[in-house]
């Protein structure tokens, strides 16, 4: 019903339109009346093309064909005058025309949107009719479907649940070797820190040693080393040794004396 009373609008609108110019052409001059029609021609083409470029976003035949309709009534409006100087028309008898025209279009449109409406109406009461005659037929089937549909939902369900836990011991290993991986690392840490730590012991140990070492070697040096002799002890010993030789030298005669004595 909703087009059927746009469609009527419609009409009513041309007609307007064609009684105005009517006026117009009585009480105006005819160079001013054609820039008058030029200007509606003009509206009406705009509007032609707006409602083409909002048919083609929506996809929707029925804005294409509204669009349609006001690009013809601007090529018509015109068209008036040069039809008229062509053919000789009277302007006032050619718009009533042209009004009656337009408005048996909206009319015809209206009637024709109507029918097609009416028959898909019915046809879908038909359905509906024919589907509760067959609905005692064919129960024990759409209980059988029904089953199978349940069937296969709990299928569904059962290989959703197993994938949902195999993602579940996915992240779970994943977490787990994270985990492993996490205190290899950990480990590793530590062991470097242990070997660093004795690497460092050492150092200090054999740098200890070494020192220790060198203390040693120059205690050794220190005693071996000698003090300088003062000028006393060289006397001393100076008399040590010709003493010494003296006493060597009476042993001497003494044993050269008794040898005398036994050979005589």
């Amino acid at each position: 019903m909703n087009t059927i009373f746009k469609n009527l609008l419609k009409a009513i609108g041309v007609m307007c339109y064609f009684i105005i110019l009517n006026f117009a052409y009585v009480r105006m001059d005819t160079n001013r009346l054609i820039g008058d029609i030029e200007v509606f021609s003009g509206i009406f083409l705009i509007l032609g093309i707006l409602m083409l470029e909002r048919a083609y976003k929506k996809d929707s035949g029925m804005i294409a064909l509204t669009g349609i309709e006001f690009i013809a009534l601007s090529m018509h409006s015109l068209s008036i005058m040069h039809v008229i100087t062509f053919f000789n028309y009277d302007f006032s008898h050619y718009l009533i025309i042209s009004s009656f025209v337009f408005s048996i279009y909206y009319v015809l449109k209206a009637i024709i949107i109507y029918t097609k409406d009416k028959r898909k109406y019915l046809k879908n009461l038909g359905d509906i009719k024919e589907i509760v005659k067959e609905e005692p037929i064919k129960k024990e089937a759409k209980k059988r479907n029904e089953e199978e549909i349940e069937e296969n939902k709990e299928d569904k369900k059962e290989e959703k649940e197993s994938t949902k836990e195999k993602i579940e011991n996915k992240i779970s290993k994943k977490v787990k070797n994270s985990k492993k991986v996490k205190t290899k690392v950990s480990e590793n840490k530590n062991t470097d820190k242990k070997a660093t730590k004795t690497k460092t012991e050492t150092k200090k140990t054999k740098a200890k040693t070494q020192t220790k070492k060198k203390e040693e070697n120059e205690k050794e040096t220190k005693t071996v080393k000698r003090k300088p002799r003062t000028k006393k002890e060289d006397k001393t010993k100076i008399e040590d040794k010709e003493d010494k030789k003296e006493e060597n030298k009476t042993r001497r005669t003494k044993k050269a004396k008794k040898e005398v004595k036994e050979n005589d």
